[in-house]
């Protein structure tokens, strides 16, 4: 009976702990857009293309190797600041709705899952509108630091395109 006793503790106490953990977890959404007059294709060859993103995001970005085309393709980023490498796999891509979406396999960053989707509209005008949405898994300690890393990422990609490819 003893035996009995100590193994529903021991799972009571598990079952507890990750409980908590799962408590600490927290779900972050992260959306930056901006409207373009610019060559549609021409934007979206570049941003479609995550192999790219050294060129996109050069501050934070010193270089990208691919394996693959499209659906199903893993994208190597080796990050400038300190070298550390992040592997995403492409998710989705939709060529004639222009949308890209990728989760990361593996980071340096406290995450637990990490799902992006980039996206082109056209407007009514000759403008079109480039949304980069993010949703990540982090621990509650590291919301805030996840929250505004990801921000400063979109916001860079994001300012960086329209810089390169604005009224040409």
């Amino acid at each position: 009976m003893d035996l009995y006793k100590t193994g529903i503790l021991t799972l009571s106490c598990l079952l507890m702990m990750c409980s908590l953990n799962a408590q600490k977890t927290v779900k972050v959404k992260v959306e930056n857009d901006i409207t373009l007059n610019a060559d549609l294709d021409e934007v979206w060859t570049a941003i479609s293309n995550l192999e790219n993103l050294d060129k996109l995001v050069p501050e934070i970005i010193g270089e990208t190797e691919g394996i693959g085309n499209g659906k199903g393709a893993i994208v190597t980023l080796t990050l400038k600041g300190n070298g550390a490498r992040v592997v995403e796999e492409i998710t989705k891509l939709d060529n004639k709705k222009r949308v890209i979406s990728y989760e990361i396999l593996e980071t340096p960053m406290p995450l637990s899952y990490y799902k992006a989707t980039i996206s082109i509209t056209q407007t009514d005008s000759p403008e079109f509108v480039i949304r980069f949405k993010t949703v990540l898994k982090t621990d509650k300690t590291n919301e805030e630091k996840m929250q505004t890393t990801i921000d400063n990422f979109q916001r860079t990609l994001l300012s960086n395109v329209k810089n390169k490819y604005y009224e040409k």
